[in-house]
């Protein structure tokens, strides 16, 4: 194993799957992916339009409540409106001791390179200057060795569901992710280890359940995990930002670190608020002969217009390929949570019938 950063205490919040990890690591901090952490909103309306998207909703209701006092900074990043307008309302009433906002370009080619390295550079500078910190050339490479690491661990766990039967529930993954973004790096990285080195779990011999994918914006939670699986379902796997999206793709350290980390994010298959709908769906359809899938569940939260407009592409692109698909829309909590299961109970019984009649 490379050898590990040595982390100080100081904790730095992060959003979205554009912000380098590695920026952070190197300033000696340690990244923590945020999430909302509410269970029912109580102030956020007095703040937030009542149809923003409920995971900027929920975050910022967790900041107002004081869940993420412990943290020194926070990375925004401009994914899209809402997350502009979490910064700014961030900024003026949790007033974490340092924000900082990333703009994120949307050409993925050189230019876009240039210009997000530039913002890259900025953060860095930023960085250095608030917390007294040295991020050297040298560091930046080490980080980049560590997370090209554990990315490396995490797409073997996707690669060996390929397998049937399926060797890991989908839940159960998408568990161990959520806690890979959010728990310290020196705590998850023996944790993941720990999943590969066991025997790869076999599942009884018997028939086999139709086997899908989860696409869109799944959440935090193993919610609609659990209901696929408990429909008699297999979740194969999670192609988000969260799952086999955020991992695939490694830092190629060159003579300008800054450079390759901006390279690698900007290159990482591309989420709905990037252009390139058509590049998508063709990863879509590989993955879909890859893993064996017989149906696809995409997942929008609510008002979150750049999952929701995607899902009017994939709906038709999958139907003209005769394989099912299922689109929800969640409120962040889930707490539809039996209409939803209804839903996902009659999709499972479409498949399988497919199943038997193909």
């Amino acid at each position: 194993m490379n050898e590990q950063l040595t982390i100080a205490p100081r904790r730095i919040g992060w959003f979205c799957s554009y912000v380098p990890e590695e920026i952070i690591l190197a300033a000696g901090c340690e990244p923590v992916r945020l999430e909302g952490r509410v269970e029912r909103f109580q102030e956020i309306d007095s703040y937030l339009h009542a149809n923003l998207c409920f995971t900027i909703r929920n975050i910022f209701e967790s900041g107002l409540r004081k869940q993420y006092d412990d943290l020194d900074a926070v990375i925004f990043a401009n994914s899209c409106d809402g997350m502009r307008r979490l910064y700014e309302l961030w900024s003026h009433y949790i007033q974490t001791p340092a924000a900082y906002f990333l703009e994120i370009p949307k050409n993925r080619d050189e230019n876009g390179i240039s210009f997000f390295s530039s913002q890259l550079l900025n953060l860095k500078n930023q960085l250095e200057e608030d917390f007294a910190v040295s991020i050297t050339a040298e560091r930046l490479v080490q980080a980049g060795l560590q997370m090209n690491e554990r990315r490396g661990k995490m797409l073997e766990l996707f690669e060996r569901q390929k397998a049937s039967p399926l060797p890991y529930k989908g839940s159960e993954l998408h568990t161990l992710a959520i806690q890979e973004g959010r728990l310290p790096k020196r705590d998850m990285y023996p944790e993941i280890q720990s999943v590969l080195e066991k025997p790869v779990p076999v599942q009884p011999v018997g028939k086999a359940a139709p086997r899908l994918l989860v696409s869109g914006n799944e959440g935090t939670t193993p919610t609609l995990f659990r209901l696929i699986e408990n429909s008699n379902a297999d979740v194969v796997l999670f192609d988000t930002c969260r799952g086999l999206n955020h991992y695939t793709g490694m830092v190629s350290m060159g003579n300008d670190p800054i450079q390759s980390i901006a390279r690698r994010y900007l290159f990482k298959p591309a989420c709905a608020r990037m252009p390139g709908s058509a590049q998508r769906m063709e990863r879509l359809a590989a993955l879909i002969d890859e893993y064996a899938i017989d149906g696809v569940v995409y997942s929008g939260v609510q008002f979150c217009d750049y999952t929701l407009f995607e899902s009017a592409l994939i709906e038709p692109f999958l139907k003209a390929r005769s394989l099912p698909v299922l689109v929800v829309e969640n409120d962040y909590i889930w707490s539809n949570t039996e209409q939803i299961r209804t839903r996902i109970e009659a999709f499972v019984e479409m498949t399988q019938n497919k199943r038997r009649t193909a």
